[in-house]
């Protein structure tokens, strides 16, 4: 190796440490060894290096503190994260702290190579692809994972749309994060300050929607007793995000046509006209443009939406992201129940939630998560508890159950009875675990007796 890279091992383990460098040195690489904080730091303020290999924790700090540290001093510089535990869950957090990989010690040095020719192949990508340089500001909502190069592309995209006034169209199946990314969006931008106000036009009845949206003045029509404003002027100065938008009622679209037109919006009842500065970003699932040939949307309105269309893939298409996604997941749903006994998911159990289709997308990820959580009786996660995405059969069945077989409303009414015997009550979270309306699981439990 004729330009000698240089690498800074930090490790606390002396011992280990120098077997590294011993290892290392001999296949032409120059290394420093750093074996406290201060050496570490005081390493990169007066020196340059092209990598860093360190372990996941060293004395003093908590587990990824030192790469923290080591991220904030030098942000484009590779590290190599090592850990005696070697675990998957910990080697997603490496990442999301940062980490360019994540090896198990005592390390492999063949595979370290490998890594280390990797990490030399991508900084010499990244000199060649930014010249001349060009600033992208960092995605601030920390929800939007993007480890496979598809979602990568994404934030990137959203980074950039954060910064215009323009209308954007957000396109994908339910349950892909598409509120996720418009909150993004909105996050990224100079609106950020203001109001992000989120609506459903599908989960409001056509007769209440326009009052929502629009606001509406006293005496309207029959119980509007007081004013309302309306999601349009809670907005104003920040985001509208109109979501299902193919749902919304064709008699209401050109008073949506005014809005993004000029700023216009005219409460239910009233003979003014008030104006509004919102940026709208409207979402759905749907098909815009058979909507249109149906006559169910308006062809202007649909050119004023669709400036810039994002499309947020299915998770099935993006498998690399379930890993850092049930991380994220995970560490939500214990903060949400502090007594569960749930902490991790063993390899196995991962493996089935890689592999698994998910047709409810990235919600339902979220919500199998959340249920392994609440109904959890072990600390770790095996695949004994993942039997309900191999097979739609009941939890309950098995011996000392009624030999005739139970009938399919039987079944949801039992299940409904173990989750909310599970969350002692809590309706909102049972709804969420099911996967289902808070007005349908009233309607449930309302047909049971």
């Amino acid at each position: 190796m004729t330009n000698k890279k240089r690498i800074l091992i930090a490790d606390d383990n002396v011992r280990s440490a120098q077997l590294l460098n011993d290892e290392l040195t001999q296949q032409g690489y120059l290394c420093n060894i750093a074996s406290s904080v201060n050496r570490t730091t005081n390493a990169l303020r007066s020196g340059e290096f092209d990598f860093v290999i360190c372990d996941v924790q060293m004395e003093g700090l908590r587990e990824f503190e030192l790469l923290e540290q080591i991220k904030a001093l030098q942000p484009g510089l590779p590290v190599i994260v090592g850990s005696s535990n070697g675990s998957v869950l910990e080697g997603v957090e490496a990442a999301k702290h940062g980490a360019f990989q994540y090896l198990a010690k005592p390390f492999n040095i063949p595979e370290l190579l490998v890594f280390l020719a990797e990490a030399i192949a991508d900084s010499r990508r990244i000199l060649r692809t930014t010249s001349p340089p060009r600033h992208v500001p960092a995605v601030t909502n920390g929800d939007i994972v993007h480890v496979s190069s598809t979602m990568r592309d994404l934030t990137e995209s959203i980074a950039l749309l954060a910064r215009s006034k323009s209308a954007v169209l957000i396109l994908g199946e339910s349950g892909t994060g598409k509120e996720r990314v418009a909150r993004a969006i909105h996050a990224g931008g100079p609106r950020a300050g203001a109001a992000f106000v989120a609506v459903n036009t599908s989960a409001i009845p056509e007769q209440l929607l326009e009052s929502e949206v629009f606001g509406h003045v006293r005496g309207a029509f029959t119980g509007a007793t007081q004013a309302r404003r309306g999601l349009l002027m809670e907005a104003d100065g920040g985001t509208l995000l109109l979501d299902e938008i193919g749902d919304m009622p064709i008699a209401l679209q050109p008073k949506l046509l005014r809005v993004l037109q000029f700023g216009e919006a005219r409460p239910v009842g009233s003979d003014r006209i008030g104006h509004v500065d919102v940026r709208v970003i409207a979402a759905t699932h749907r098909d815009l443009n058979l909507l249109v040939k149906e006559g169910r949307f308006r062809e202007d309105l649909r050119y004023r939406l669709n400036v810039i269309s994002l499309v947020v893939p299915p998770l099935r298409e993006r498998r690399e992201d379930i890993l850092s996604l049930v991380a994220l997941f995970l560490q939500e749903a214990r903060a949400r129940n502090a007594t569960s006994p749930v902490d991790t998911i063993n390899d196995e159990a991962l493996s089935v939630l890689m592999k698994a289709a998910w047709p409810g997308n990235v919600r339902e990820l979220e919500n199998t998560i959340e249920r392994l959580v609440v109904l959890g009786r072990e600390a770790i996660v095996t695949t004994n508890d993942l039997s309900f995405l191999k097979a739609q059969e009941p939890a309950d069945s098995g011996p000392g159950l009624e030999s005739s077989p139970l009938t399919l409303k039987q079944m949801n009414y039992r299940y409904l009875d173990r989750v909310l015997a599970r969350t002692d009550g809590d309706k909102p979270r049972a709804a969420k675990i099911l996967n289902i309306n808070l007005s349908t699981l009233y309607r449930w439990e309302r047909m049971k007796h």
